[in-house]
């Protein structure tokens, strides 16, 4: 089953029961929690390609997040039980999901760590790396999303967002315009994210 959703719009919620896996045939989800007061943390941008609600293979309970549309999205909607019997005649279907489950583990335990332990510009800028290295990996990064979302993500407002993006600038790291960011230091910029400059 395929369906399109507008920019904003609702794909899952976390009191729906995990029934389905949801492909990202083309646009952007969001995949976040939202705390009692309303407010957001981004958890993954999913883009082409990727698969969420992942657990409706293993778990019919509860979703653990919601999702939402940032751009213009359509989606493909695969019943859990015939992937599952798909699985289990194709072990590598399971090995595929582990692997995929393993990379945004790692993912969620570094978004722990970076805001748990770094500051507001260390956050911005382990994200600029990050985007940076993305194909084609290089000193220009343009954003996909608006500011608004990424201070979503980097778990700050977004006039803080703008403040730590200043402090950056000032240093000589980088410059933005609008969703256009040049990293002028990369070095500088990993020392400020608290990662080894290499990612070694």
């Amino acid at each position: 089953m395929a369906a399109t959703y507008a920019p904003g719009a609702p794909i899952a919620a976390r009191d729906q029961s995990a029934e389905a896996l949801h492909l990202v045939a083309s646009g952007q989800v969001k995949l976040y929690r939202m705390d009692a007061e309303g407010r957001e943390q981004t958890l993954y941008m999913l883009g082409p390609g990727e698969p969420f609600c992942l657990c409706a293979l293993v778990d019919a309970g509860e979703w653990p997040a919601f999702a939402a549309a940032l751009t213009e999205v359509r989606v493909l909607t695969f019943p859990a039980a015939g992937l599952a019997e798909a699985a289990r005649h194709d072990p590598e279907v399971l090995f595929d999901l582990l692997r995929l489950m393993c990379r945004r583990l790692k993912d969620a335990m570094a978004m722990i760590e970076s805001l748990a332990l770094r500051d507001l510009p260390g956050r911005v800028a382990g994200f600029l790396l990050h985007e940076a290295d993305r194909p084609p990996a290089g000193r220009q990064v343009h954003l996909t999303i608006s500011q608004r979302e990424l201070a979503k993500i980097v778990g700050a407002t977004p006039e803080a967002l703008s403040r730590a993006l200043r402090r950056l600038e000032q240093t000589g790291l980088l410059t933005a315009r609008g969703r256009d960011v040049e990293i002028l230091d990369r070095e500088g910029l990993a020392r400020e994210a608290g990662i080894p400059p290499d990612g070694d």
